[in-house]
């Protein structure tokens, strides 16, 4: 990384501008916090508890995974890279190119960020429908050329994915939760299920399988037009270790590809200094302060931002995938959600969004989801939505599944959840089989007692969406009371200790008033830089005692 980066290795607290803009009272607070933070019994803020033990000894990851093995004397000439899809953001250091082949249009990229977008910057092919994207200029050698994410680079320059159809079917009997993933990959991967008929030019090698692991999880419906093919599902079911974080990543995941408990992120391109970076800033230095538990960030873009550190963030891992194709039809970039939970590995998880920052207490969260989610309930588990009137009303191709003519929706199992999961190993199977029948276009036939009821999943626009009817169709029960509050008035309202929040109820579900709880924080767009991380920093204290892995933290309001 560039010298800035090196500069910032210092405390993440300290060498934060929110944190310089506190009152001078509140600064004297902090060194007393950093000093209970590094001494304490869970070392929560820059433990490096996963890195203890033989079985996650620096060094062990083998050399290929995280080197180019292009000659590097072939520098000095350009090369195209996939940047961003259509309606997407592209950062790039030299020129860029707007349309698909044969029909482009070119801009200088160094002006910043380009929304690549008709609306932006024209049609240059109006006779398409979609697959429109940015490309960049990329200099071979360069340093952007290095930091460039290997799942977009030409195979022979790329180094070796950590994660691959090849290696999820080879390790699916060494353990329970490998076994899991497989059978949640295998539908993805080629070894079950009918032939997929799509197409995209960023597939990957389609690798030889034996097909002798697990069944697939789900009935397997064709594959319909829009389907991807098989190529193309392979490689989304790749990735691949950024070269800077190979130490953290030999500290954070055992030897065989597993980590026990971590948060889980997906992002795609975030501009350099740009709102999605500071929010990911802010995210990053939560989960130092409040966690002791190690933060993957799956990336779907081209070039991550150079402040990334891996050495001011120990716990933070970044891995690259590929970004999902647009070619054939759109797909939301959400989607991508489930595919981080897959390509991770993490056996107990909780997923977290970009505009997302975790609380003191969080870790308490872990040990929860792994008692809820099991062999018998393998299905992740959501918090309620703040929204209480989610329903046939608002609209959705789903409803007929779930609703009957008369307005009664007796197929709804649960209030409407909102999308941010906590899951475990034993949950893989469902998410693979949800994600699959998306990538496949696949069509769930009529449900019984449901006339009218047949349901093309592709058709279902949103992450959030088919977590819902999913999650409803395999009558699933269980869900968390509010843990990350949506609004910045239940921040103040939980931070300053009042009774006067609350999330609204819900006559059918739950007609006594719903719980809330402050263990993350969500939709932090609505205030810029209000340095909300900081205000939790200065008006915490630890207690006394500690679990497994993290202290408790409490308000300093005793009516909290």
């Amino acid at each position: 990384p560039p010298s800035s980066a090196h500069s910032r290795r210092a405390d993440p607290v300290a060498m934060t501008p929110a944190v310089r803009a506190i009152p001078p009272a509140l600064l004297l607070l902090l060194p007393l916090l950093l000093v209970l933070l590094r001494s304490g019994p869970a070392g929560a803020s820059l433990s490096l508890k996963h890195g203890e033990g033989k079985e996650r000894s620096e060094g062990w990851l083998r050399d290929d995974f995280v080197s180019l093995p292009q000659d590097i004397s072939a520098k000095g000439w350009e090369q195209w890279i996939f940047c961003a899809d259509e309606h997407m953001q592209c950062e790039c250091p030299g020129e860029i190119r707007w349309g698909i082949d044969g029909h482009w249009s070119k801009l200088d990229g160094r002006q910043g960020p380009v929304s690549c977008s008709v609306e932006k910057l024209g049609d240059p092919c109006p006779q398409v429908g979609s697959g429109r994207h940015c490309e960049c200029a990329v200099l071979r050698g360069s340093d952007a050329w290095f930091r460039l994410s290997p799942a977009l680079l030409p195979d022979s320059d790329s180094s070796t994915p950590v994660v691959c159809c090849g290696t999820l079917e080879a390790r699916a009997r060494e353990s329970a939760w490998s076994k899991m993933l497989w059978e949640a990959a295998a539908g993805l991967c080629g070894a079950s299920g009918g032939a997929a008929t799509g197409g995209d030019k960023r597939g990957a090698a389609a690798p030889e399988l034996s097909g002798t692991g697990p069944a697939v999880e789900g009935e397997v419906e064709e594959a319909g037009p829009l389907s991807l093919d098989l190529k193309t599902l392979q490689g989304l079911m790749q990735a691949w270790v950024d070269p800077r974080f190979r130490k953290n990543y030999e500290r954070v995941y055992n030897r065989d590809g597993w980590v026990e408990r971590a948060f889980v992120n997906y992002v795609g391109n975030c501009a350099t200094n740009g709102t999605y970076d500071k929010m990911m800033e802010q995210l990053f230095r939560s989960v130092h302060l409040f966690s002791s538990e190690p933060l993957i960030v799956v990336h779907f873009g081209m070039l991550p931002p150079p402040d990334w550190d891996p050495e001011r963030f120990p716990r933070l891992v970044l891995l690259h995938a590929r970004p999902l194709p647009q070619a054939l039809r759109w797909r939301s970039f959400n989607y991508n959600k489930y595919r981080a939970k897959l390509l991770a590995r993490v056996r107990t998880g909780i997923q977290l969004d970009s505009d997302q920052w975790v609380a003191p207490g969080v870790d308490a969260m872990f040990d929860t989801t792994a008692a809820e989610i099991n062999r018998g309930y393998p299905m992740p588990i959501l918090p309620v939505h703040f929204l209480p009137n989610k329903g046939p009303s608002s609209g959705g191709v789903w409803w007929p599944r779930f609703c009957k003519e008369d307005g009664s929706c007796p197929g709804q199992t649960m209030r409407w959840s909102h999308a941010h999961p906590t899951f475990t190993y034993f949950a893989l199977p469902w998410l693979g089989k949800w994600l699959r029948r998306n990538l496949r276009d696949e069509v769930l036939p009529d449900k019984k007692g449901y006339p009218a009821s047949e349901l093309r999943v592709l058709d279902v626009p949103e992450d959030e969406d088919l977590l819902n009817a999913g999650l409803w169709e395999d009558n699933a029960t269980k869900q968390w009371c509010k843990f990350d509050v949506p609004d910045p008035s239940e921040f103040y309202i939980l931070l300053e200790g009042r009774d006067d929040g609350g999330v609204v109820g819900d006559v059918r579900f739950y007609p006594e008033p719903l719980a809330s709880f402050w263990l993350c924080w969500s939709r932090r767009f609505r205030c810029k830089g209000c340095g909300w991380v900081a205000q939790c920093t200065a008006r915490t204290v630890p207690l006394s005692f500690s679990t497994r892995r993290t202290t408790q933290w409490i308000p300093k309001s005793p009516r909290a």
